[in-house]
């Protein structure tokens, strides 16, 4: 689980001050999901870099299974993060030079939790085995995203940080990626939250919560 206790995040943007965060307070509990929406701009890619520590805050806490990260030293926070969280980026950061089965894999290998069962079961649940060993050069768009959902799950963490992980994909498969993610973190035991712009890809997680002028509210 994760929890962001009353956290103020703000930053300048020429003479206008921009709030993320305003006395945010925030709870997904172990094993739930949720679905983090708000117009372009709102902050949600810098509140979930909040929660993985890539972020800082101004103040308040940001705790991670009753870690408080935001009082971790950098070499502390990175062990932590490679350990404990699987992020998803728009960005894939594959390594050019890897596989996608050792890009999937590198995660879990540095935290000296790599299982080649699992690995496997991952790449066929995600219908990337025909693909394990192309280079990133060699994969389209859709199918580096689905190896970089591969290794933010092969650790199995305890929290999963997805920023619009569909967003590469059509329609249709879309909706089977998002539901592959949400069966896999589940699988694994771990809390998953996905920023999304989408109602569709909210529906496929348990809470959905809308972020406007630093606030956050839970979706009528």
């Amino acid at each position: 689980m994760f929890e962001l206790k009353c956290i103020d995040k703000s930053f300048r943007d020429r003479d206008e001050v921009i709030h993320v965060a305003q006395g945010l307070c925030w709870r997904v509990d172990s094993g739930d999901s949720a679905a983090l929406m708000g117009e372009s701009g709102a902050g949600k890619t810098t509140l979930m870099n909040i929660i993985a520590g890539l972020d800082e805050v101004d103040s308040g806490e940001v705790l991670i299974d009753g870690v408080q990260i935001n009082r971790l030293s950098q070499a502390e926070l990175t062990a932590f993060r490679r350990n404990h969280i699987g992020l998803i980026l728009q960005k894939f950061h594959l390594v050019p030079s890897l596989s996608a089965w050792d890009n999937a894999a590198l995660q879990a290998r540095l935290a000296s939790a790599f299982d080649r069962d699992f690995a496997s079961y991952l790449f066929d649940m995600l219908g990337i085995d025909h693909l394990k060993y192309r280079r990133p050069s060699q994969l389209s768009g859709g199918q580096q995203q689905r190896i970089a959902i591969a290794r933010a799950l092969m650790h199995r963490p305890q929290l999963v940080l997805a920023d619009e992980p569909t967003g590469n994909l059509d329609e249709s498969t879309s909706n089977a990626v998002i539901e592959l993610l949400v069966k896999a973190a589940s699988d694994v035991g771990a809390t998953l939250v996905v920023v999304t712009h989408s109602a569709a890809i909210a529906s496929n997680l348990n809470h959905t919560f809308l972020l406007a002028s630093g606030t956050l509210a839970p979706s009528l």
